[in-house]
């Protein structure tokens, strides 16, 4: 089963320590420092070629490379001589003893948005009248966002090729009277077979699946518009209201109406 780090629960570190563009000097290597209990510090390469430490291996690392290191994790440890690397760094701390919340080496495609990210961090942090508590809610919730995306896209690769298919008729069928019979042979398998698939590489059953589907779309019908709870229900793939709402409730620990009441502005 893959390990899901965006599910994780997590609270932001409470203070932002440094934001700098750091820039190893050519014809050099950087001094590498292992970080200490509370520390959290994010490498994102912004150019040039370098190595990190991960166990007896080095791992290199290049533009759009994103570090993430905690306690004992060592931060790059080498350098390309002549194309030395150069990284927004990010230092936080937290009072308590911190973990591992995302996985510790990712990737930042959008070169663009990398350079962007950092020209900005490091114009607000040096802006004295800008409050850090703001900027580092930013970062880091944008960082983490980013070295999640990343395993995410990656676990969705490694899907078979059947399975991809039954996810995307969950996702974007799930209003429909749709089965696990269905869904299998849509996959061309048994719905034994489905099962096993959906167990292993999802943690829980096809029919689970499209419940969660179902509910998740309803959440969003039910802050984003005006419709009726029975024409929700009929909306998100349900054929009684009764149904809906018991299912929603056993979900959520709070009724359709509740719910909206606590979000929807009329």
């Amino acid at each position: 089963m893959h390990a899901h780090f965006g599910a994780m629960e997590y609270s932001r570190p409470d203070t932002l320590d440094v934001v700098v563009h750091y820039h190893q000097a050519p014809g050099a290597q950087p001094k590498p420092f292992v970080l200490a209990a509370g520390v959290e510090l994010v490498e994102l390469v912004t150019g040039g070629r370098g190595w990190v430490r991960s166990g007896a291996d080095w791992v290199e690392v290049l533009p759009g490379s994103l570090l993430w290191h905690v306690e004992g994790d060592e931060t790059i440890g080498r350098s390309d001589l002549n194309s030395p690397y150069s990284c927004l760094a990010v230092r936080m701390r937290s009072k308590l003893r911190n973990e591992r919340r995302v996985p510790r080496v990712s990737f930042w495609h959008n070169l663009g948005a990398v350079a962007a990210l950092t020209e900005e961090s490091i114009r607000l942090f040096v802006d004295e009248s800008f409050d850090n508590a703001v900027l580092l809610d930013h970062l880091y919730s944008k960082l983490r966002l980013e070295a999640v995306l990343h395993h995410h896209r990656r676990e969705r690769a490694g899907v078979p090729e059947p399975l991809r298919i039954v996810r995307s008729i969950i996702e974007t069928r799930y209003g429909e009277g749709l089965t696990v019979s269905e869904l299998a042979r849509e996959a061309g398998w048994s719905v034994a077979h489905l099962h096993d698939q959906f167990r292993t590489v999802y943690g829980s059953s096809p029919r689970q699946v499209l419940l969660d589907r179902r509910l998740n779309a309803a959440r969003e019908y039910l802050v984003g518009t005006g419709d009726s709870i029975k024409q929700i229900a009929a909306a998100t793939g349900f054929t009684h209201s009764s149904a809906f709402c018991a299912a929603f409730r056993k979900r959520f620990e709070v009724t359709p109406k509740a719910y909206r009441d606590n979000y929807y502005y009329s």
